[in-house]
């Protein structure tokens, strides 16, 4: 009788911890989670020049804006896309290739 009780004691247990874990674990999940925010916006693709043009144009307000005061903001390019850094974090990606310009903008 000694065992059987144990075996039911070993088994009320389990259920409990199943309980736990299912009652818990999505609350604990959901308020560990780190928000990520991504927007994404696709438009025609550019001309060769047009693309160029808003590299500039860009590249023209992130230098205003970190004269200004705002931490310094870094863009690598290459032929097809650029991308804008904060902080060592991404900020924007911008991508003209497969047919249309893509933008994804990371953060708030």
């Amino acid at each position: 009788m000694r065992g059987r009780l144990g075996r039911l004691g070993r088994r009320a247990l389990a259920w409990a911890a199943l309980l736990m874990v299912v009652v818990l674990g999505p609350l604990v999940a959901r308020s560990h989670r780190p928000e990520a925010r991504i927007n994404v916006t696709a438009y025609r693709e550019f001309s060769d020049l047009e693309f160029l043009q808003l590299q500039g144009d860009l590249r023209v307000r992130l230098q205003r804006k970190s004269v200004a005061g705002m931490p310094e903001f870094n863009m690598v390019s290459a032929a097809t896309y650029f991308e804008i850094h904060q902080g060592g974090k991404p900020v924007l990606l911008v991508d003209n290739s497969a047919g249309r310009l893509l933008v994804i903008a990371f953060g708030e």
